[in-house]
């Protein structure tokens, strides 16, 4: 520790010949009035500023995207030739050309392979590219989250709570990943608002609880309930949504999995360039605003290129799954998808 007593000689000494003048007298008498004032022009400034949320949510993605545009970029790896290609001989090389070709001309020549849209009450197909512009039949509102009520069917992991998808029952084998954990209580009461423990109030106690295969845990996870596989979805319960420092694509992690947008009442995405950019703008653009919508007539459903269903209900320009998030630009970006395939 630095003895100040041994200091004040040097200080003494450095400053003997600084003369304080007229000038430095004011100077220092309006430093002193600023330092005074702080407080009067920091409500002043501040005045209107509520803290909530949002405003923790804003702070988090500008400090994110400022710490992403110091990071260094990277240049794109080199492709190499295969040493395989190299030893083709001519007429190797010509035939491997023609086989491509016809199997290109092939692919061209036929439709676009459809996939089905699970729970749909209406004969509709959606296919793997090109956009549904909104029209009189827009997509009607079917709810895929499971349950009605405060009590909807649910799992509750360490403070995530997870509800079960009217669709797809059973989940594909091929998507059931490794074990996260099992059950360890079971309750039909409120209790399952605990943030510790696993807790569920449809799956039985020491029943394991499923990771999907290639998408995070903290978006869904699947368990065994009446000896069917059925999937669930990362939501709000009793008002615990998003956990701290978590944003949008925490909760809600498909970037680049995307097939297709439904938002019923407008219209179906179906280009997965278009359907993903909007995930990716819910993602960087997303305000959470905490709580839940517990009841809308209106829902985004997701629909994911291995198959699954994901919904999002809305409501004006809220958007509610894991707690609620506003972002009035997805609104807009979606209907102009539209127009632009009109």
């Amino acid at each position: 520790m630095i003895d100040v007593e041994m200091l004040r000689p040097t200080a003494d000494e450095m400053l003997s010949g600084l003369s304080a003048g007229e000038a430095m007298r004011k100077r220092l008498l309006f430093r002193a009035e600023a330092i005074h004032s702080l407080p009067e022009i920091a409500d002043e400034m501040l005045g209107g500023l509520t803290v909530n949320p949002a405003l923790r949510h804003r702070i988090l993605v500008k400090a994110h995207r400022h710490s992403a545009a110091l990071e260094p970029s990277r240049p794109a790896p080199v492709r190499r030739l295969n040493p395989a290609f190299k030893r083709l001989t001519p007429a190797a090389a010509m035939a491997a050309v023609l086989v491509l070709m016809i199997g290109l001309g092939a692919f061209y020549g036929s439709e676009a392979p459809a996939f089905p849209v699970p729970g749909a009450t209406q004969d509709m197909d959606i296919r793997a590219a090109g956009t549904q512009p909104g029209e009189s039949g827009a997509p009607q509102f079917r709810p895929l989250l499971a349950g009605e009520g405060a009590n909807p069917p649910l799992i509750g992991v360490n403070g995530r709570y997870y509800r079960m998808l009217n669709s797809p029952a059973p989940v594909p084998s091929a998507l059931i990943d490794s074990v996260i954990t099992d059950v360890t209580v079971f309750s039909e009461e409120p209790s399952l608002m605990s943030k510790v423990g696993i807790v569920s109030n449809i799956v039985p106690v020491g029943a394991n609880v499923y990771s999907i295969r290639d998408i995070s845990s903290k978006t869904l996870c699947a368990a065994e309930v009446e000896g069917v596989m059925r999937l669930f979805q990362r939501v709000s319960y009793a008002s615990m949504g998003a956990l701290e420092n978590e944003f949008f694509d925490d909760t809600l992690n498909i970037s680049g999995m995307v097939a297709a947008l439904e938002l019923s009442g407008v219209g179906v995405i179906t280009d997965d360039v278009d359907a993903n950019d909007l995930i990716f703008l819910l993602s960087e653009n997303a305000i959470y605003t905490g709580g839940e919508l517990s009841e809308s007539g209106q829902a985004l459903t997701i629909y994911l290129q291995n198959g699954l269903s994901l919904q999002l209900l809305v409501q004006d320009d809220v958007l509610g799954g894991c707690g609620t998030w506003v972002c009035p630009e997805f609104f807009s970006e979606f209907e102009a998808a539209l127009a632009r395939a009109s």
